[in-house]
């Protein structure tokens, strides 16, 4: 998981001139809270998380925590919302034909198409902790 993004995007509105800043209406940011997005992101990365299907329904669980329960719920969160678009067919896959070996593959090329969302869910996550951290 790359915190690159959040943080670029927190320094380009750190380095807006004011001026611009309040034509926009957008507040430059705190360095406290930009120095929280490397804080969160490194913690992140350590998290390892599973989805899977609980009485039909999706559902993501923490397999190795951060230790900190607000990065863990990103991981999920990002988890959730990326693999929920894609869940009906997952779960075709997973109950119809076919070995295990094929199946499994045909379920990680699906996955492999939701990196993007994931690399945003994660990002917009990171960036929202931040925030509310560095605002404390």
């Amino acid at each position: 998981m790359s915190w690159i993004a959040p943080l670029l995007l927190i320094a380009a509105q750190a380095a807006a001139p004011a001026a611009a800043a309040a034509a926009e209406g957008a507040k430059p940011v705190d360095p406290e809270v930009a120095a929280q997005v490397p804080l969160i992101a490194g913690k992140l990365q350590g998290w390892q998380g599973a989805w899977g299907a609980v009485d039909g329904k999706l559902a993501c669980r923490t397999m190795k925590s951060t230790g900190d329960s607000e990065i863990d719920m990103i991981g999920c969160g990002a988890m959730m919302a990326c693999v929920k678009p894609v869940f009906p067919k997952l779960k075709a896959l997973a109950d119809g034909p076919g070995s295990e070996a094929d199946k499994k593959a045909k379920m990680g090329t699906i996955l492999a198409g939701q990196s993007t969302c994931l690399k945003e869910r994660r990002g917009q996550g990171i960036a929202a902790l931040a925030l509310k951290r560095g605002a404390s």
